[in-house]
């Protein structure tokens, strides 16, 4: 909660609302909002896909709307649910030409999880093969009841490319707002939350946020968690500098002291020494064993009995770098495992190097980021791996090739063929000639095999000679018979089973 001063005035007012636009990825997103805001937004995302939570401002019938942009791939589902939890309404943007989806599904879980209402924009009605009412119906069907369909959630069909129903649309979503009634007290130091931030080696590190309540002025201190900065250098979503912004908002402040967590609240105070009293009372109520967990996470290097691959992660923003560690939890093994030792936002310099200290089988992964020269010297001097990426997915299927081709094979013995003995010739001490039948699989004469009497393990053998026919042979398949003769210490009878093991790697 932003501190407040001694004898605030009431200056309580309507605010702008703050939306959400969710949804599956390639439905529409970006596009609606470019349109809407008459931009090309798309084309600078890599692989035409947003990677980022971006917020903006726009205006329709001279009402201003703060828009969020949330990624629809997999791999940003944190990014999605903290647009959700910031905003005040969402728009779920569904393809006519594709309908629900899994990723649809859960931008729903999000937008119900955090209790905001929502309106649906079916977009895309200008494709060859769009059918709205097949998407109506796949909506119904995930408990989506639309106006005239047995609910009340209101919907627009729109193109987001051509711009057709997306003023209707705008004109749905203010009718919607009205019934939120959102306010704000100008007055009020300013409060919020993190949208995202980063760490540029020539700025420093910034975070982008969202006003909710009261306003941000120019002298003022920012606290996120345990990060502070001044307000010196403030920015409008255009990237203009400012003086002061009020609620609604989003703003980007430059200067803080460590990276604030996206998804986490700020506050505004009045003074340094408020915003650092706030941080230390802050402190304190951390528990003992929540402040060694922490640090125990940041700062060591844990064996263990799986195969453990290092990892240095370096992103362009915060949100990025949440999206990374949660995917790779999924790409480990109960063999193999990446173990992160260090994470920043910014640009690969040396530091990203040094953190591995020389651990085996290490790597240095970068997302949207460059790499410094002399940490590519540095890198290449000590043996190590650097990989950058622009398209998360990309980064997440070399993560996947990469742990498997890290992983050492592991020696296994697997179970080839299966026989029956149907006749002994002859047995001498300690081997014999038997005849049988290949029940399933196939029977090597180099497999090792292993002797089974009603179901019990008797022991193992070795095949001397093994003859199909008249013919000797190296294998003998289901349902052929055939001559073997067997060395071992347990004398064979007929209905014996005998099964034919290798060592394979796996």
């Amino acid at each position: 909660m932003a501190k407040k001063k001694n004898n605030i005035k009431d200056e309580t007012i309507k605010r702008s609302p703050v939306v959400a636009v969710m949804g599956h990825i390639d439905h529409g997103k970006s596009t609606l909002l470019d349109y809407i805001r008459n931009q090309n937004t798309v084309d600078s995302e890599f692989g035409g896909i947003t990677q980022h939570v971006a917020a903006y401002e726009a205006e329709h019938n001279g009402q201003k709307i703060t828009f969020i942009d949330t990624p629809g791939h997999e791999a940003f589902a944190q990014a999605r649910a903290r647009g959700a939890n910031i905003a005040d309404i969402a728009i779920l943007v569904v393809a006519a030409d594709d309908g629900v989806s899994e990723q649809t599904k859960g931008a729903l879980k999000f937008i119900r999880d955090s209790k905001i209402p929502f309106i649906v924009a079916i977009n895309k009605i200008d494709k060859p093969n769009a059918d709205i009412q097949k998407t109506k119906n796949s909506l119904i069907e995930n408990e989506v009841y639309l106006e005239g369909m047995g609910g009340d959630i209101t919907y627009s069909e729109i193109s987001a490319l051509k711009g057709t129903g997306v003023s209707d649309l705008l004109d749905t979503l203010l009718l919607a707002v009205e019934l939120e009634d959102l306010k704000t007290n100008n007055a009020e130091a300013g409060s919020g939350f993190v949208l995202e931030s980063k760490t540029d080696s020539k700025k420093g590190i910034s975070a982008s946020m969202i006003i909710k309540n009261g306003h941000v002025k120019s002298g003022e201190y920012i606290v996120s968690g345990f990060a502070s900065a001044p307000v010196r250098i403030m920015e409008d979503f255009n990237g203009q500098k400012i003086q002061e912004a009020f609620a609604s908002s989003p703003v980007t402040i430059i200067g803080f002291d460590s990276l604030p967590n996206a998804g986490d609240s700020f506050s505004v105070f009045a003074n340094k020494k408020e915003a650092l009293k706030y941080i230390e009372d802050l402190k304190k109520l951390m528990s003992e064993k929540e402040v060694l967990e922490n640090q125990n996470k940041k700062n060591t290097f844990q064996k263990n009995k799986k195969n453990v691959f290092p990892i240095v992660l370096r992103a362009d923003v915060s949100g990025s770098l949440d999206a990374l560690k949660h995917e790779m939890k999924k790409i480990q093994s109960d063999r193999s495992e990446f173990k992160i030792v260090d994470e920043a936002t910014g640009e690969i310099n040396q530091n990203a190097v040094k953190a591995l200290g020389g651990l085996p089988n290490s790597t240095i992964i970068g997302f949207n980021v460059k790499i410094k020269s002399d940490a590519q010297q540095m890198a290449e001097n000590l043996g190590i791996g650097i990989k950058t990426f622009n398209i998360i997915y990309e980064l997440l299927d070399y993560l996947k090739e990469h742990i498997v081709k890290l992983t050492p094979k592991e020696k296994i013995e697997e179970t080839v063929g299966e026989a029956k003995i149907l006749k002994v010739f002859s047995w001498m001490t300690k081997s014999g000639v038997v005849g049988g039948e290949v029940l399933d699989g196939k029977i090597n004469k180099s497999s090792r095999i292993k002797i089974y009497r009603r179901g019990e393990y008797l022991g193992d053998g070795s095949i001397k000679e093994l003859q199909a026919g008249k013919n000797k042979t190296s294998t003998v398949e289901k349902p052929q018979q055939f001559g073997m003769n067997i060395a071992t210490k347990f004398e064979i009878t007929e209905g014996d089973i005998l099964k034919a093991v290798e060592i394979v790697e796996k």
